[in-house]
């Protein structure tokens, strides 16, 4: 993902909504009111500004209609097929309904999914009273593999009782039973009659809890998905984001958050410590320990106390944050029982896992640093505040200090963040010169350059890449391959998204108190600049080595419903790097050394497609013996694989034979892991030959 922070360009907004959103509409009056501005108010954006524009028409209509349904219901286990006739009337009608911010259909849709989930609790609860037939010789077919919905009660109540039947055959044989009896004698049906009950209740307690989740949620978070139903018609990176949501999001790309330094999870409506952060406020209080419960949450010291007990974990996490320095009461029901009050001062909570980090490498007499660089993150809320320029400049800084000799910077993984980010990274390396163009809506181009004229790193430079590596990922590694600035390793293509968002507030114009949440949308494409886009084609690495996810991913951007197309604008003026190195000559002596590996990184994916396939299963016996075999059957063809795979591992994939040493004080596990990872190896290899040509400036 790439979000401009800086794009003020709001005159189609200004023009559009003047004259056809500020004079329409009052304060919103209720819930379906405010929804009708939401609609109305996204669908004039996405009118006047989205650079993809659509027909918004009798086959808009029944393109949201379907993927409304499979989204609300994808095991197609609440709905009946009379549900859908019903309310198929609306099939046709639902551009009208977006173009004039009707929300109707979603209304009506809900009352009758609520209806059909306190139905579905009374069956599911019904049905687990009695013992399961496990003589029966029948199937169950998991719902994504359905083609219809039931046609019938009789049809959905059947559906529900094989679900549950598969459910509990799946605790009988879980691993936490592996010291039961079923285990020694799995072909005595009186075994498995005895388990049936403790299993069957153990899925009664699942499903209470699943229901009292699903209940929980309100008209307003189902009310999100309905409208992003909507905008991903425009293309898959166009999303509302309610006020809760957004700020989840800003708080995910800051990598901070203002609270107590507490991780919670949902223990059967309970909010459950499961971890303390070593230095934020609850572990500091000494008064918090993990498996207390926090049952309620005064948002400080002199505001009433809120009872919390099962409310939605999300929302009660939003009632314990707040501005650092603020006081928060908690009421913690500690594990041995005992109701406790305390009270605790907030502060920033840093999320470290997306930050970057370095460790340098030392390989004989030369040393080499390695940046990690989860994402491009920085603050929406505070552009002086921590991002991932401000960052990677110290840490090449420090780096430059231990006279490091080339420089790895890995961004596998890397799904994107802010633009004005990558374009200062890449000039680290680059200087003061174009790094991305930005087709604009006019049909007219952007420029963006780098605005700082120091080059920070002059040395050898690698760019480690994979499938999951995009937008601006993309961006750093096109700009480094066309400038020919050092070498891309990596998986076949990078991720393939090619367009910047921005996010656009939908209380900006409207005199609403309420506040009604945002609208990220896609302005524009961006595109090398040697003039082709990224967009589906991704970025391709000089040197390929195939990733152990390489099969696995099925979720890049071409596969992505209504994606924007790939094209390609004109090139502009640009001179390749002055660096007096023979690239090319790299590249063979790493094609080389990779060539009989190729084989064997074939058989390991060629594994893993196997192992996946053999595991999507479009049926399952409900029968114990039948379930039984078919479990062991697994069970054996999984272990053969793993088999195969650590023989590869130890044998064929293993790190290329190499000398070097991870020096780092902090973050023991990534150490541990570089050590045996085989693209790291690969890329220390490429800096010795890049050193191996002293002239390299």
């Amino acid at each position: 993902m790439i979000v401009d922070s800086k794009s003020k360009n709001f005159k189609y907004i200004i023009i559009g909504f003047i004259f056809t959103v500020l004079l329409s509409f009052c304060s919103p009056q209720g819930e379906e009111e405010t929804h009708r501005l939401i609609l109305k108010t996204i669908y004039k954006t996405l009118y006047f500004l989205h650079p993809n524009p659509i027909k918004i028409n009798n086959e808009f209509s029944q393109k949201v209609y379907t993927q409304y349904f499979t989204n609300l219901d994808s095991q197609k286990r609440f709905f009946l097929q009379k549900d859908l006739e019903d309310i198929s009337s609306y099939r046709e009608k639902l551009d009208e309904s977006w173009i004039h911010g009707n929300p109707t259909f979603f209304n009506i849709t809900m009352k009758r999914f609520y209806q059909r989930i306190k139905e579905v609790e009374n069956i599911c609860y019904n049905i687990l009273k009695t013992p399961f037939n496990f003589h029966k010789k029948e199937v169950y077919v998991p719902g994504e593999q359905k083609i219809s919905y039931p046609r019938n009660k009789n049809e959905w109540i059947d559906e529900w009782r094989k679900y549950l039947k598969y459910l509990t055959l799946m605790e009988i044989v879980s691993p936490e039973n592996a010291q039961e009896s079923i285990w020694k004698y799995p072909k005595k049906n009186i075994i498995w009659m005895k388990q049936e009950k403790k299993a069957r209740k153990k899925v009664e307690e699942y499903m209470q809890e699943y229901f009292r989740k699903l209940k929980m949620k309100k008209k307003t978070d189902w009310f999100s998905m309905y409208v992003n139903t909507i905008t991903s018609q425009y293309d898959p990176h166009t999303n509302y984001f309610s006020p809760k949501e957004k700020e989840n999001f800003d708080l995910n790309i800051s990598g901070k958050t203002e609270g107590i330094g507490a991780e919670l999870q949902d223990h059967k409506g309970y909010a459950t410590i499961v971890k303390l952060l070593v230095g934020g406020p609850a572990w500091k209080s000494k008064k918090i320990e993990i498996g207390d419960k926090i049952i309620r949450v005064a948002k400080d010291i002199n505001s009433e106390s809120k009872n919390i007990i099962g409310m939605l974990l999300e929302n009660s996490i939003r009632l314990i944050r707040g501005k650092k320095g603020s006081k928060v009461k908690l009421t913690i029901q500690k594990k041995d029982g005992t109701i406790k009050e305390v009270i605790l001062i907030r502060d920033i909570i840093e999320k470290k896992e997306i930050f970057a980090k370095s460790v340098t490498i030392l390989d004989n007499n030369n040393k080499y640093g390695l940046i990690l660089l989860p994402e491009f993150y920085f603050n929406p809320e505070n552009k002086n505040g921590r991002n991932a320029a401000k960052d990677m400049k110290k840490i090449i800084q420090e780096l430059k200090k231990e006279k490091i000799k080339g420089l790895i910077i890995d961004i596998r993984n890397n799904g994107g963040g802010s633009l004005e980010n990558v374009i200062e990274i890449a000039g680290f390396f680059l200087g003061k010169v174009p790094i991305v163009q930005v087709g604009l809506s006019s049909g007219r181009k952007k420029i963006l350059k780098n605005k700082n004229n120091e080059l920070l790193w002059k040395g050898p430079l690698v760019i480690l890449v994979n499938e999951l590596s995009a937008s601006a990922s993309e961006i750093l590694a096109a700009s480094i391959a066309d400038y020919k600035r050092g070498i891309i390793v990596g998986s076949y293509q990078t991720y393939g998204k090619g367009t910047v968002q921005t996010f656009y507030s939908l209380n900006r114009f409207l005199f609403s108190k309420k506040e009604l949440g945002a609208l990220k949308f896609t302005m524009n494409k961006f595109y090398r600049v040697n003039g082709s886009s990224t967009q589906l084609k991704g970025v391709n690495p000089d040197i390929v080595i195939p990733t152990n996810i390489s099969c696995l991913v099925r979720g890049m951007e071409k596969d992505q419903p209504n994606s924007m197309i790939w094209d390609r604008i004109d090139s502009i003026y640009y001179q390749p790097w002055k660096g007096k190195i023979d690239l090319e000559k790299i590249k063979l002596k790493s094609i080389n050394r990779l060539k009989k590996y190729q084989d064997m990184m074939t058989i390991y994916q060629t594994i893993q497609l196997l192992e996946t396939n053999f595991l999507n299963k479009k049926y399952i016996p409900l029968n114990w013996k039948d379930f039984w075999d078919e479990n062991l059957k697994m069970q054996k063809i999984n272990a053969n694989f793993q088999a195969l795979k650590n023989y590869l591992n130890v044998y064929e994939l293993s790190p290329i034979p190499h000398s070097y040493q991870i020096i780092s004080k902090l973050d023991k596990e990534w150490k541990k892991n570089l050590l045996k990872d085989f693209h790291i190896a690969e890329c220390v290899n490429i800096l010795r030959d890049f050193n191996e040509n002293p002239l390299f400036d």
